[in-house]
C-alpha cells in the first residue's frame, strides 16, 4: 500500500525530470513563424543548389507543405515524409525524419535523391537553419533508394536521442516490511509495542 506521501514524492520527482529533458516540450519548428519563412527559402535553396536547376524549387515546395502536414500531426513515432510518394531514378524525390510527439525541438534530417544518387542531405532545425550534414550512402551494390541508407541511419540517430532524454520509469515506492515475530527476533531492539 502506498501512502499519499509516496505518490507526492513520485508526481514530483517525474515532474522534475520531465522538464528539465532538454528535448521535451521544447518548441519545434512550427512554433515560430520566423522559423518556417527561414527553413522555407533555406530549404528551396538549397535543393536548386544540389539539383543544379531552379526547378527543384517547385519540388521544395511540394515537399515542405508533406513535412508541414507531419509536424502538425505529430505522433507517439518518428515518421518518414517522403515527397513525391510515386518515384523513380530520374525524380528529385526528397526524403525527412518527422521527430515524435514531445519531440519537436529535434533537428529534422532530411535527404535528396535523383539520377540514383544522394544530391544533398541537411538538418532543419527549430530555429528555421538548414544545415549540411553527412551523407550516410547505400552499401556498394545495394538496389535500394539511394537516401535509403540515410534515413536508416538518421532513424538510429534520433531513436538514441530520444532514449538518452527519456527519463527511465520510476518505480514505484514498496511499503515497508511488515514486523514480523521472526523480524523481532532478528532486531532485538524491537519491543512487543513495536509490532503491534
Amino acid at each position: 500500500m502506498t501512502t499519499p506521501n509516496t505518490l507526492r514524492r513520485l508526481a514530483a520527482s517525474t515532474a522534475v525530470a520531465l522538464a528539465f529533458s532538454p528535448l521535451a516540450n521544447a518548441a519545434g519548428l512550427l512554433d515560430n513563424n520566423d522559423a518556417v519563412n527561414g527553413y522555407r527559402g533555406n530549404l528551396s535553396n538549397e535543393l536548386a543548389k544540389a539539383a543544379g536547376t531552379d526547378r527543384a524549387r517547385e519540388r521544395a515546395g511540394g515537399f515542405m507543405v508533406e513535412l508541414e502536414k507531419a509536424l502538425a500531426a505529430p505522433t507517439e513515432k518518428s515518421q518518414t515524409v517522403v515527397y513525391p510518394k510515386a518515384n523513380s531514378s530520374e525524380l528529385l524525390i526528397v526524403a525527412a525524419i518527422v521527430p515524435p510527439k514531445g519531440f519537436e525541438a529535434l533537428p529534422i534530417p532530411v535527404c535528396a535523391q535523383q539520377h540514383n544518387k544522394v544530391l544533398g542531405s541537411w538538418n532543419i532545425t527549430a530555429k528555421g537553419d538548414v544545415i549540411p550534414r553527412p551523407a550516410v550512402l547505400n552499401p556498394e551494390g545495394s538496389t535500394k533508394a539511394p537516401c535509403a541508407a540515410f534515413i536508416v541511419a538518421a532513424r538510429a540517430e534520433m531513436n538514441q536521442k530520444l532514449a538518452e532524454a527519456t527519463p527511465p520509469a520510476v518505480q514505484p515506492a514498496q511499503p515497508p516490511p511488515a514486523v514480523t515475530a521472526t523480524t523481532a527476533a532478528l532486531a532485538p531492539g524491537l519491543t512487543n509495542r513495536a509490532m503491534r
